[in-house]
């Protein structure tokens, strides 16, 4: 009997536990009905085809279109350095000077072997015309005749041979006097000194710069870009530039080496700054980019709209009803916080800018517009 009565307490409690799941189902599903999942907000933009130029973003540090790393032409210690870096100078200014001890040794050599040289020429000449005259003296005879003869040749080979000693004494000179005149450096043209390598008491030879110089008025910047961008630009190609106060400077492409590095695989660009504003100095680190004719046509759309997953560039597209796809792109390459696109969206379309972490295929959104 007791048994039979706990059946039943059994029963009633499921029956009870039943309803009240399905009562609580009921409502749950009244609730959600009621109260839908919003709609993800999200910011969109507007897609415009791009300008039918391309820009390319580059920097560098500004220095003399005309420079040289300048080098004594002998070898000694250095006397006095004259400039110090920063320093203007003028063509033909002294810039150092070297130790030319040496060079005054082997002037003086030089010069005292000449004139010993040039003596020896004289006596020379008077002693064989002497002979010359003596042979000239003698009865006639043909003896004689051949006597003057051989006198006239000892006469004519031991000259030459004077003279010859003579003229390499000369040269010798002439080289010791210009290495007494090379211990003086100079400017070779009017600039900024960049560096100064030599210290006043050192040594310096004919291989070592000791003073760096760079053009004052006369402005380029060197850059490097992928051999990819490389093959883009061309000389003439119009250069856009800020100084380090924000200023806008323009510049134009003068070189591009004709290949990329071996070791950083980079092309050398320069670009000459066309007004060398008085607020640009050497060594300003300056930026911007580099212009030049698209060779496709391309979309432009802001580079925070670009998701990357697994390999693939995509980007969110809202239809006319607010439902948002995926869409994969491509892209050729980026400037000022905007990519180039050249396949997968079209122009005027418009595109999700932010929250798209929010998004799948097929989902209603609730987008707002940006400029």
């Amino acid at each position: 009997m007791q048994e039979q009565s706990k059946k039943q307490r059994y029963i009633i409690l499921v029956i009870i536990i039943s309803i009240a799941a399905t009562t609580g189902t009921i409502f749950l599903r009244k609730t959600k009905a009621q109260n839908p999942t919003p709609a993800p907000i999200v910011k969109t933009i507007i897609a415009k085809e791009a300008d039918k130029n391309s820009f390319l973003e580059i920097s560098g540090f500004v220095r003399g279109e005309n420079r040289a790393d300048i080098s004594p032409q002998a070898s000694g210690r250095i006397l006095r350095i004259f400039k110090h870096e920063g320093d203007l100078v003028k063509k033909g200014d002294v810039l150092a000077t070297i130790d030319s001890s040496q060079a005054d040794a082997q002037v003086a050599a030089a010069e005292a072997s000449t004139q010993a040289l040039q003596a020896t020429l004289n006596d020379s000449k008077k002693y064989y015309d002497q002979l010359v005259s003596q042979s000239k003296e003698a009865p006639s005879s043909d003896a004689t005749d051949e006597a003057i003869k051989s006198a006239k040749r000892g006469r004519d080979l031991q000259i030459q041979a004077a003279k010859n000693q003579l003229i390499a004494a000369q040269g010798a000179l002439s080289i010791a006097q210009a290495g007494r005149k090379n211990s003086t450096v100079l400017a070779p043209f009017a600039g900024t000194i960049t560096a100064v390598n030599g210290r006043e008491g050192g040594f310096a030879n004919f291989s070592m710069p000791i003073v760096s110089i760079s053009t004052k008025n006369s402005f380029e910047i060197e850059t490097y870009v992928s051999a990819t961008d490389g093959r883009n630009i061309a000389v003439g190609n119009i250069a856009t530039l800020q100084a380090t106060d924000n200023a806008p400077i323009s510049g134009i492409v003068t070189t591009v080496s004709t290949g990329a590095d071996s070791q950083s695989l980079k092309t050398l660009i320069r670009i000459h700054l066309n007004d060398a504003p008085r607020n640009v100095y050497l060594g300003d680190f300056l930026h911007g980019k580099i212009m030049f004719p698209r060779e496709q046509s391309a979309i432009s759309i802001p580079r925070s709209a670009i998701i990357s997953r697994g390999g693939d560039t995509t980007v969110f597209i809202i239809d006319e009803n607010n439902v948002a796809k995926e869409q994969a792109i491509r892209t050729i390459g980026e400037h000022d916080g905007f990519a180039d696109v050249i396949s997968g969206i079209t122009a005027n379309q418009k595109i999700v800018t932010e929250g798209q972490q929010y998004l799948i295929n097929g989902i209603t959104t609730t987008p707002y517009a940006t400029n």
